[in-house]
C-alpha cells in the first residue's frame, strides 16, 4: 500500500481536479467522478510534466542521455549530475551544450517550467494505491464515502465506482492480494472490522519482532563471554519467541 500520493491537482471555484495513475478525476462536494479531460491549461501542463519526468515528494528527475537533470522541490534549484545550473538558464544550458537535442527543446522547456507548476502538485492524503496481480487499485476516501479506481496493466481496462468500505476492502484483496485494513479501518463494519483489527495487531507484533531482530544483529559480533552481553542476547531471543508465539496464536 502506498499513501500520501503526489499528484497533479487544481482547484476551480467549487470543484477540484486531480490525476492519478493515468486517469483524471473531479471532486465536487465530496463526490468524485471520473472525467475524460480538463480545460485547465495549467493542469494539463502539470499532467504532461508528471508523465514526462520522475516525481518524488522532494525532487523531479529527468534522464536525458547521460545527463541526470534534477529540480529540487525543496530548494527550487536545477542541477545536472549534481552541478548547479544558474537560475533561469535551464533550457538554453541544456540545448546549447548539446545535452538535449534541439528536437527535444519542448521537453526541456517543460522541465524548466517546473517552478511555476509546483502549486499544481499536492500530496493526496485521501488516497491510497494497492498493486498486485497486474492490477493497480486506487482508493479515495472522502469522509464516509469510498471510491475505487482499478486499472488492469495487461488488458488496459479500467473501472471506477463508489463502494462501501467493506466492499472496497474485499475488492482490493481479490484484485491485488493486498489488504486495505489500515487505510479503511475506521469505516469497516462487522466481521471485516474484526479481521482488520486482528491484521493490524499482527502487523504491530511483526514490527516488534523485526526491531528485536535488528537489536540481536547488533550483538552478533559482540563477545558472548561477557555476562551482560550473553544475558542481553538471551533476553532478546526470549522476547522474539514470545512475540512470534502471539502472532501464531492470532493467525491460527
Amino acid at each position: 500500500m502506498t499513501t500520501n500520493i503526489l499528484a497533479p491537482f487544481s482547484v476551480n471555484e467549487n470543484t477540484s481536479t486531480f490525476y492519478v495513475n493515468g486517469r483524471l478525476f473531479e471532486m465536487n462536494d465530496n463526490v468524485i467522478t471520473e472525467i475524460e479531460k480538463t480545460s485547465d491549461s495549467n493542469m494539463n501542463t502539470a499532467i504532461a510534466a508528471f508523465e514526462s519526468f520522475e516525481f518524488s515528494n522532494e525532487k523531479v528527475t529527468w534522464f536525458s542521455g547521460s545527463s541526470k537533470f534534477v529540480y529540487s522541490l525543496t530548494e527550487g534549484t536545477f542541477t545536472n549530475n549534481g552541478t548547479l545550473i544558474a537560475e533561469g538558464t535551464f533550457t538554453n544550458y541544456a540545448v546549447s551544450s548539446g545535452l538535449v537535442r534541439y528536437e527535444n527543446k519542448g521537453t526541456a522547456e517543460l522541465f524548466a517550467s517546473l517552478p511555476t507548476l509546483v502549486e499544481n502538485f499536492v500530496v493526496l492524503d485521501f488516497a491510497a494505491t494497492f498493486e498486485g496481480n497486474s492490477n493497480t487499485v486506487n482508493i479515495f476516501k472522502i469522509e464516509e464515502k469510498v471510491y475505487v479506481s482499478r486499472f488492469n496493466n495487461d488488458n488496459k481496462i479500467g473501472k471506477f465506482f463508489e463502494a462501501t468500505a467493506n466492499e472496497a476492502s474485499t475488492y482490493i484483496t481479490e484484485q491485488t492480494g493486498e489488504n486495505a485494513y489500515s487505510f479503511l479501518t475506521e469505516l469497516l463494519e462487522g466481521e471485516e472490522a474484526n479481521q482488520a483489527e486482528k491484521a493490524l495487531t499482527i502487523e504491530t507484533y511483526q514490527d516488534m519482532v523485526a526491531f528485536l531482530k535488528d537489536q540481536r544483529g547488533l550483538l552478533a559480533s559482540a563477545d558472548k563471554s561477557i555476562t551482560e552481553i550473553k544475558a542481553a542476547d538471551t533476553l532478546i531471543n526470549e522476547e522474539i519467541s514470545s512475540w512470534e508465539a502471539k502472532i501464531s496464536e492470532l493467525q491460527a
